[in-house]
């Protein structure tokens, strides 16, 4: 637990961070009933002090019972000014640690000090607030790693003090608590292997077919030639130039537009699903995030997510992170489970202008018949990778890349 000092002042001390974790286990039974057992003693002291008639006794009682009740007054004084309010927190990501700050003010008078708890789940983080009296403003902030994809409670953020003597305690909640959505840690895709996959899936052999190439690939005209910079793509390197300039020299391109995309993903459980059916899923939805997160990189790039769950989910959100957002809250909160009865028809609750990209879908399993669906319902060659399937264009995380690759 750390320790602030609640100085006055608009400023207040240095933010402290604490790590959210589970509480340590108690050293005693006892522990934690110290105002209970301290009551008890006092009501078996005036029992027999009446009982017996033996006034020190009784006297004895009253003041065990009195200090408990001085305690209980205490505490609740230390409690009394307080006021918070939780800061924007950052986009929290499976397996990654984050940092969420807490403003709160203490307005009340007089010494004393308090605990602030912030707590998810089991888990917990605390300060010990010192208070020095005048109106004092400090930052907390938690610091936590959230092992899976998915919702969780935060519990109200609350004060707590036994101030004084720790013979009574007092609880009161400064904000209410809420649900915090943690999204799937991504999977690392290379977007220009991915684009040439998709060309060679959706495109193939047929001449026909290959008047799409603008909707699947950047329809893109070299505007120059430029000094590389970090983060170029090698493909971009133009080695003749490089040789002439002694030099690395990359093409520039003109985009025509930006690229379109429908994702649709197959979050498919059997009945009873084992540990591997459940690894493989989350490696589908870390594959179908990584598709998500750096297909919407490009500038004015648009993806529709499609989930072909027990509870489809059909989005297509406009350009932004606001949007990029949105899909992968719906990734983080698929469960899994059997696909709908009509998997085209999910689909087909897109615009026009959606359905005319090309499709690519992600499943869980190796025959899926979801691609030959839409293909039939579209009329045209959808791109499949089923998430055990090994591919140059993605790499998993490690902590599923393993099991997801089992069958």
């Amino acid at each position: 637990m750390a320790t602030l000092h609640a100085t006055p002042g608009p400023a207040g001390p240095e933010p402290e961070v604490v790590e959210l974790q589970p509480p340590k286990a108690r050293t005693s039974r006892l522990q934690g009933h110290e105002g209970f057992l301290w009551i008890l003693g006092a009501g078996v002291m005036l029992f027999i002090g009446i009982l017996k008639g033996i006034n020190l006794v009784i006297v004895l009682g009253y003041v065990l019972a009195g200090l408990w009740v001085i305690n209980l007054w205490l505490a609740r004084r230390a409690l009394r000014g307080l006021s918070a309010r939780r800061l924007p927190r950052p986009p929290i990501v499976a397996g990654t640690p984050v940092e969420w700050p807490l403003n709160v003010r203490d307005d009340g008078s007089g010494g004393g000090n308090w605990v602030l708890e912030e707590r998810v789940g089991a888990a917990i983080a605390s300060w010990l607030i010192v208070r020095a009296g005048g109106a004092a403003e400090f930052r907390p902030r938690v610091r936590a790693t959230f092992p899976r994809r998915g919702k969780y409670t935060l519990e109200p953020l609350t004060a707590r003090s036994a101030f004084p003597f720790g013979l009574a305690s007092k609880r009161v909640p400064l904000l209410a608590g809420e649900e915090i959505v943690v999204l799937p840690r991504p999977a690392r895709v290379d977007g220009e292997r991915l684009r040439e996959w998709l060309f060679r899936a959706v495109v193939g052999g047929d001449e026909e077919r290959r008047k799409r190439r603008r909707v699947v690939e950047r329809e893109a005209e070299i505007h120059g030639l430029r000094d590389y910079r970090p983060g170029d793509s090698p493909r971009r390197i133009h080695w003749k130039a490089t040789a002439r300039r002694s030099r690395l020299t990359v093409r520039e391109y003109e985009d025509a537009a930006p690229p379109r995309l429908i994702l649709v993903v197959e979050p498919w459980l059997p009945a009873t699903p084992t540990s591997t059916d459940r690894d493989r899923l989350e490696g589908l939805i870390a594959l179908a995030a990584g598709v998500v997160v750096e297909w919407r990189q490009e500038p004015g790039a648009r993806l529709a997510l499609v989930i072909e769950g027990p509870k489809p989910v059909s989005l297509d959100t406009p350009a932004g992170p606001a949007g990029t957002d949105r899909l992968l809250i719906a990734l983080a909160l698929e469960e899994g489970g059997e696909p709908p009865a009509d998997p085209a028809e999910v689909l087909g609750r897109l615009s026009r202008a959606a359905l005319a990209a090309p499709v690519l879908v992600l499943s869980s399993r190796v025959d899926s018949p979801i691609p030959a669906t839409i293909g039939r319902a579209l009329d045209r060659v959808v791109a499949f990778n089923p998430v055990g399937r090994p591919g140059r264009w993605y790499q998993l995380p490690e902590a599923v890349a393993a099991t997801a690759a089992g069958r």
